[in-house]
């Protein structure tokens, strides 16, 4: 049988189109899964520039300029711990209708799933092989086990608050009273247990026992470089994220922003044709306060000191736990306890003055300079290079016998005809200098002076030892050397 061309060109066509059909489901079916996953990096990314903008801001400070990657190899995998907060993802709600799996369970899916990661750093820290890893996976799992009971019981509260474990119907059940229905006006204390709580499963400070640099080098992270210390950086950022969209979700209203008297779908206009703009509002108003919320971990590591491992287990057996174990009856507990709410109260005004201050330090501009290029004007108790004057010197040495180390080395014959002193050398060790100036004090002759010349870096350190043709140059003023640009009264340093 013969074919014509048309239909011949015809069935070409159809079968290209079943084939492009085809690839757009594939292509269709992959844009749920990396949608969140764009959107989640970009979060963590966020979070890593949010911290290193408000600590520059809190410390006035200049971050690394480049890093130098040292390869090590070790025997255990980090992705065990990523995974496990991946999937924390899951079951959070950016809308009504805006949740990847809205499960009947999913605040306890993601209590389960949290649990995970701590076996991961176990794992790196003992397959290491090194006794700092190894302690700090064990601090990382006993950390992890003292404070998971106090954040549980904080999340079975809101459970029994809002009747449900589904993390769309808590959210649900906080709007249906607007603002001051968040369950943070009903649970105040258990609002700060869970905060104590996430910041301790994140391992963030005053919590971050499990790496602590004084004592175990960088704790089960020690001999990871390259993509597996990346992995362990990204990780503890996505857990910090998903803890802040918890705290959200739980007791912030999650999607929902009802100001008193104000709601926000009458406030946008907002109705049943405008649902893609209702949920981009909602995106927003959860990352909005994500984001707000994140502002506590990042300012609390650079205000409380780091606690001890004693400190850290009292605080999560002896004081967080009979707190969420017995949230209804918290007054007759403190009554009973006054002694340790008088102590728990002392402490918190002493963390209030300490974020007061560290708040006050934000505030200021901060004072940059670009060393070499730009340079400040020192004080006179600020001691450069020596300079010595050849001529001046009668070798009588006394620079040699005031100095407390016998540092000035004078080398000199007598002229037995005109019986006097001829110097040869002078030379003096900048290396092992200290820099008191009795030297130049004590000198009858004035021929050793102090210069405002600083920078005596070198690398070698015996081009440091300077003799009288490097004493004798002619020192240059900070002032007069054109190359650089001197800061002057400045407002930010005259302050200090």
């Amino acid at each position: 049988m013969i074919i014509d061309t048309p239909e011949v060109q015809d069935i070409n066509s159809f079968s290209r189109l079943e084939y492009l059909k085809e690839v757009y489901g594939m292509i269709w079916v992959l844009v749920p899964i990396l949608t969140p996953v764009l959107g989640i990096t970009i979060g963590v990314l966020a979070i890593v520039w949010l911290e290193r903008e408000i600590s520059a801001g809190i410390q006035q400070r200049i971050g690394p300029e480049y890093a130098e990657e040292i390869l090590v190899y070790s025997v255990s995998d980090p992705s065990i711990a990523v995974i496990s907060i991946l999937l924390s993802y899951l079951i959070i709600p950016f809308g009504s209708n805006l949740v990847l799996s809205d499960l009947n369970i999913g605040v306890f899916l993601w209590i389960a799933i949290s649990s995970i990661a701590p076996i991961g750093l176990l794992m790196s820290g003992y397959g290491s092989n090194n006794k700092y890893s190894f302690l700090g996976g064990l601090r990382a799992a006993a950390q992890s086990i003292s404070y998971e009971i106090p954040l549980t019981s904080m999340c079975v509260i809101n459970i029994s608050t809002c009747d449900s474990s589904s993390t769309v119907d808590i959210v649900e059940a906080q709007s249906k009273y607007g603002f001051w229905g968040w369950n943070l006006w009903r649970q105040p204390i258990g609002f700060i247990v869970f905060i104590i709580s996430s910041l301790a499963e994140c391992e963030r400070l005053p919590f971050d026992l499990p790496e602590a640099e004084e004592e175990l080098v960088a704790g089960y992270q020690t001999e990871y470089s390259g993509i597996k210390f990346g992995l362990f950086y990204v990780a503890s950022y996505l857990n910090l994220l998903v803890s802040s969209l918890f705290v959200t979700v739980l007791y912030l209203g999650g999607w929902d922003l009802s100001i008193p008297y104000i709601f926000v779908p009458e406030f946008f206009e907002i109705n049943k044709a405008g649902e893609v703009f209702g949920t981009t509002i909602g995106i927003f108003i959860t990352l909005a306060k994500t984001y707000l919320f994140l502002f506590i971990p990042i300012t609390t590591r650079w205000t409380l000191p780091r606690l001890r491992m004693d400190q850290l287990l009292n605080l999560g057996w002896k004081f967080l736990l009979p707190i969420s174990l017995d949230i209804h009856d918290m007054f007759p507990m403190v009554t009973g306890f006054m002694n340790y709410g008088q102590q728990t109260v002392r402490a918190a005004r002493y963390i209030g003055q300490s974020f007061m201050i560290t708040l006050s330090h934000a505030n200021r501009l901060p004072v940059t300079i670009q060393y070499p290029y730009e340079k400040l004007i020192t004080s006179e108790r600020f001691r450069g290079r020596i300079h010595f004057e050849f001529d001046k010197c009668i070798a009588c040495e006394v620079c040699v016998r005031v100095c407390p180390i016998d540092l000035p080395v004078v080398d000199w014959k007598l002229e037995t005809d005109i019986r006097k002193k001829q110097l040869l050398n002078y030379s003096i060790d900048f290396g092992i200098c200290i820099f008191c100036g009795n030297c130049v004090e004590y000198c009858p002759t004035n021929c050793l002076s102090m210069t405002e010349e600083y920078e005596l870096s070198t690398y070698d350190r015996h081009e440091l030892n300077y003799n009288q043709i490097s004493l004798g140059r002619l020192p240059m003023s900070l002032i007069d050397d054109y190359t650089i640009r001197t800061i002057l009264n400045s407002p930010q340093i005259t302050s200090e």
